[in-house]
């Protein structure tokens, strides 16, 4: 008898008591495991409760001297109230209010688009954009993953750390200070003009919001 139980407790010590040992490990959930946490997974989708916005890349490729990929930009009014939104309707000239950054793995540089251009755009009413409660528009941003290179052989080739294949962290940040805008200020361009009467915006939306997601980049 006093084998048995002593053979019983070997058993156990050795991994023999089934039973045991599945009630003393239940499964833990992926999502709470230490590991298990991927910033890219989450949605790339961004609000404050009154604006939300969703970055999303279009996989059409059109040909311009290089080959042009196009963001999608998604705006979306989620509160009770109308809402407008500040957005150049000219892609080149949204840098510091729209701006999108490609990082991919390593040391390679990162793309920022679009660069900044001082001047050569007239900022007009149209620029701010009016939303009604659940109302959704959407806007491209154009980029490429690819160089001109001029010469002889005139053609193009990949930026280095862009390869395809090559997993890249896409961040997107929306930001506006702007209330108001008077108009009379002095630019390369000319004086500015007055817009909404040269009072507060009605309705205009201010803060930041940045979205992101991780893109195997194609061939």
């Amino acid at each position: 008898m006093l084998r048995r139980a002593l053979l019983a407790v070997l058993l156990c010590a050795l991994g023999g008591c089934r039973a045991g040992a599945d009630r003393a490990t239940p499964a833990v959930p992926m999502s709470s495991a230490p590991d298990a946490a991927v910033p890219t997974a989450r949605p790339p989708v961004a609000t404050d409760g009154h604006l939300e916005i969703r970055l999303e890349l279009d996989t059409e490729v059109a040909m311009d001297r290089v080959p042009m990929r196009a963001a999608k930009l998604h705006f979306r009014n989620v509160g009770r109230d109308p809402l407008r939104f500040y957005l150049p309707r000219s892609e080149p000239f949204r840098a510091n209010i729209s701006t999108l950054s490609f990082t991919p793995e390593g040391n390679a540089r990162p793309l920022v688009v679009p660069e900044p251009r001082p001047h050569g755009y007239e900022v007009t009413e149209a620029d701010f954009h009016l939303l009604a409660p659940g109302e959704e528009r959407v806007f491209a941003q154009p980029f490429t993953l690819d160089q001109f290179v001029p010469g002889p052989g005139q053609g193009t080739e990949r930026r280095a750390g862009f390869e395809p294949g090559t997993v890249v962290r896409v961040r997107w940040v929306y930001e506006n200070e702007i209330r108001r805008w008077e108009g009379r200020r002095l630019t390369l361009d000319g004086p500015t003009r007055e817009l909404f009467g040269g009072g507060d915006i009605p309705w205009i939306w201010t803060g930041k919001l940045a979205a992101e997601l991780a893109w195997k980049v194609p061939p």
